[in-house]
């Protein structure tokens, strides 16, 4: 049953995550909102972070549906982030989604936006993926083995014959935690204490490192198998800068965030970019052209995935009644 137009929905964590959004769905909303965003039916703002010197980072960023095919509604995403957290028994990042109906303005929904960005920044990998990994990778190496190797297997696993997952991680019980999961899953697991065996010969490759201090980049792209493609969600920062003017195709997720975003986090590699997600939005010809080519995607995410896995995620929840409707 649907709130009242003027009563606020709220999604815990456990919520949000029970309504089982799938990866193809996600993907799919999302690269639809970002092909309404470049006929004008959505906007992307970069975003406004802090970045303190111990890594601790706040983060708000917003999205704009103007209509269909784009939700009618904006979300905007408040998040904090902190190393330290793992000594402290806490997650890492957390922070809130909070959905305004695009034609009142008033506020629909505030959901917890972890399981939302490990899943959302799943899908968007999940994008480029479809288009520049081999459609038969079986075998997906990670480096960094928190939420978003684990929201990363179970998404790719919805659309590749994957059979082989090989984990490494500075902490050995968090590689040991994703290979249990892949083996549920039915795949195969191993752990590896040589980051360099979880990149060569992989098919796919996924780095997730958190930052904080003297982290140096320890991976180099000469490790990558030709025809493969690794998917970068720590920016890049795990990897050394060189090497990769010889991969075949280079993509991040948004020119313009990647350019705003210069000042104060570097992306790498750093370009040039062969393509960004609203040109494989609107161009269904992007892609690999032969199985030797390697191809890197790098990315910060974008705010336009947010409005998109949170829209689905609100309008399921409407129609199931489920989470707290608290009166506006």
């Amino acid at each position: 049953m649907a709130g009242s137009p003027t009563s606020i929905r709220y999604l815990s964590r456990e919520t949000v995550q029970g309504l089982e959004l799938g990866g193809r769905q996600m993907a799919d909303a999302i690269e639809s909102v970002v092909n309404a965003a470049a006929h004008g039916a959505a906007q992307n703002f970069p975003k406004t972070s802090k970045v303190l010197p111990d890594g601790r980072l706040f983060q708000s960023i917003m999205a704009v549906g103007l209509g269909a095919p784009a939700p009618l509604m904006t979300a905007t995403k408040v998040v904090g982030l902190s190393a330290a957290n793992a000594q402290r028994g806490l997650p890492h990042l957390g922070g809130v989604i909070v959905l305004n109906d695009g034609e009142t303005g008033l506020p629909r929904a505030v959901m917890d936006a972890t399981w939302i960005t490990e899943a959302r920044t799943a899908a968007i990998s999940l994008i480029v993926a479809r288009r520049y990994a081999r459609a038969g990778a079986q075998r997906i190496g990670f480096i960094a083995c928190g939420g978003q190797a684990l929201s990363h297997l179970w998404v790719f696993k919805e659309v590749f014959p994957l059979s082989v997952v090989t984990a490494y991680s500075r902490s050995r019980a968090s590689a040991e935690k994703l290979a249990d999961a892949a083996r549920e899953m039915g795949l195969v697991a191993r752990v590896t204490d040589d980051p360099r065996v979880a990149v060569a010969e992989q098919d796919i490759v996924v780095t997730s490192v958190p930052d904080g201090p003297g982290l140096t980049p320890f991976l180099d792209a000469d490790w990558l198998a030709p025809g493969s493609f690794a998917t970068l969600v720590d920016l890049g920062r795990s990897w050394r800068a060189d090497g990769f003017e010889a991969f075949a195709h280079i993509i991040v997720d948004d020119r313009g965030q990647a350019a705003a975003s210069a000042a104060y986090r570097k992306l790498t590699p750093a370009g040039p970019y062969t393509a960004d997600l609203t040109e494989i939005a609107g161009d269904a010809g992007l892609g690999r052209s032969s199985d030797d080519e390697r191809a890197v995607f790098t990315f910060q995410g974008m705010a336009l995935a947010d409005l998109a896995v949170a829209a689905l995620a609100f309008q399921a929840a409407e129609a199931a009644n489920i989470g707290t409707v608290l009166p506006g």
